[in-house]
């Protein structure tokens, strides 16, 4: 059945049918123009006939030699096809016939009567018997004045003629060609056939075929073949069209080469970086420590003037900031390790808000936490999900120095297989212009901090194959999307081990 797949077979079945259907219509409709034809050759030749019997029949009646129509009507009969000769008295009786044991019998009489009441002279009808085509002409013999000798002057029909005349050859014998013509009609179906099929083997399979080897090229990731059809119909256009997808996609693919190659050497880099800034960090946190634990040792002891004081402030402010870096570059470091555990979502996010809830700092902040009763636990990493969402929430609580109304929500996407937490503020919002870059590292808008909160909890998401995502309105608040499946099984891998 594959055969009646391919689009050569199917084009060459539609032509063959066509051109049948216009053959055998065409025969038919020529074979009935033959019979029409020949049966109004027939019928003109006998009534070409006809009128010869009955001019005889008066020449023998005005000679008065009517025994000679005994002889004479079966020798006429022999003649044109003539069936049968009958001369018909007006009662119905036949006084001559060509076929002698009719004399003397009575002919048809419906049919007498129907002619005799009709207004005509003759009449001539026709109609198939079988094969054969057979013709009645109906001649009244009026009683002329010459015929009076003989004849009652006061009839006015002397008899009626009738003559029957049949084709004793079949319409369908007639024309002995016909199993020729149908010979050669399936001949030239043949044959166009054949030249259809070797036309469109060169000018449409053997195209596709090098399209389909091509495309096929394509698939397995060879973007260098190219296509060699010189027509410009559309199967050209089309291999033109895939030519030029190949050249862009060899294109795409070495620019997707060259960025990779570009990340990897980043990533290496920054992996070395990292080392190096969780090394330094490490190192350097402890003195910095010690400077700020001795800067405020001597402002508690010191009673000196308020200008030295104020100068020691400002030197444990800044120390204070350099150790919270130090602080945010070796939490950078210790996502490193990632341990998959089931984890309780919804718990890590009640021990995160009962942490803010101490250091709320008497903000007029109203924090509501809309729970899923269905909430299933996930593979994940609990200390990476608790910093996540602290860092959210921190966020959040920040954006509203006056207070507000901070919304936190579960759900259980069933038909996703995933979990969604929504963290939603009325605070500030994010201006539009900086939205694109809030995941990015180091960038930021407070006056304090580094700008890797948000590269962290984007992070974060990441290596537990999650998404994050926002909606903010300046003035409005912002809302926070993150999407963890909730189907995983199996110990995730750190995307980060390489900063280990």
């Amino acid at each position: 059945m594959m055969v009646f797949n391919r689009l050569r077979t199917r084009i060459i079945m539609h032509i063959i049918w066509i051109v049948s259907t216009v053959t055998v219509a065409t025969f038919f409709f020529v074979d009935n123009l033959h019979q029409e034809s020949l049966r109004k050759h027939l019928k003109d030749d006998a009534i070409s006939a006809s009128q010869i019997v009955r001019n005889m029949l008066v020449h023998v009646m005005h000679e008065r030699k009517p025994d000679l129509l005994n002889d004479l009507l079966p020798e006429i009969s022999q003649l044109h096809h003539i069936k049968t000769i009958r001369l018909i008295e007006p009662g119905g009786t036949i006084t001559f016939s060509s076929q002698p044991q009719e004399v003397e019998t009575h002919a048809d009489t419906a049919g007498l009567s129907r002619f005799l009441a009709m207004s005509g002279s003759t009449l001539v009808s026709s109609g198939l018997q079988g094969e054969n085509l057979l013709i009645k002409e109906w001649m009244k013999l009026p009683n002329e004045e010459k015929c009076q000798s003989c004849h009652d002057d006061g009839e006015p029909l002397n008899g009626v003629l009738l003559i029957e005349t049949a084709d004793t050859v079949s319409l369908r014998v007639v024309n002995p060609n016909y199993l020729a013509i149908a010979g050669v009609s399936f001949g030239i179906i043949l044959l166009m056939s054949l030249v259809t099929s070797m036309l469109f083997v060169r000018s449409i399979d053997r195209p596709i075929r090098k399209i389909k080897r091509a495309m096929q090229a394509i698939e397995q990731g060879d973007f260098s073949v190219r296509i060699d059809i010189p027509q410009r119909d559309e199967i050209g256009v089309l291999a033109q069209g895939i030519n030029t997808l190949a050249e862009r996609l060899e294109a795409s693919r070495k620019q997707l080469m060259e960025n990779h190659e570009r990340e990897i050497r980043q990533t290496e880099a920054l992996a070395k970086a990292g080392k190096l800034a969780a090394g330094l960090a490490h190192e350097i946190k402890n003195p910095i420590s010690g400077i700020v634990f001795a800067i405020n040792s001597i402002l508690r002891e010191t009673d000196g003037c308020e200008s030295h004081r104020e100068i020691f402030r400002e030197i444990a402010r800044q120390a204070n900031r350099v150790e919270q870096n130090l602080e945010v570059l070796l939490s950078l470091a210790r996502q490193s390790r990632f341990e998959a555990r089931p984890a309780d979502v919804q718990k890590i996010i009640e021990q995160v808000l009962l942490f803010i809830g101490q250091q709320n700092n008497g903000r007029k902040l109203k924090i509501e936490f809309e729970r899923c009763e269905e909430l299933p636990e996930i593979m994940a990493d609990p200390n990476q999900l608790e910093q996540l969402f602290l860092n959210l929430i921190i966020n959040a609580v920040q954006a509203m120095p006056e207070g507000g109304y901070l919304r936190i929500c579960t759900e259980h996407l069933a038909e996703q297989k995933k979990i969604r937490i929504t963290i939603q503020d009325t605070g500030t919002g994010i201006p539009k212009h900086v939205q694109p870059n809030i995941f990015q590292p180091f960038f930021t808008t407070k006056t304090r901090g580094v700008g890797l909160g948000l590269t962290i909890c984007h992070d974060i998401v990441t290596r537990h194959h999650g998404t994050i995502t926002f909606t903010s309105r300046p003035g409005a608040g912002t809302t926070f999307f993150i999407e963890l499946d909730a189907e995983r099984k199996v110990t995730l891998n750190s995307v980060g081990d390489s900063h280990e």
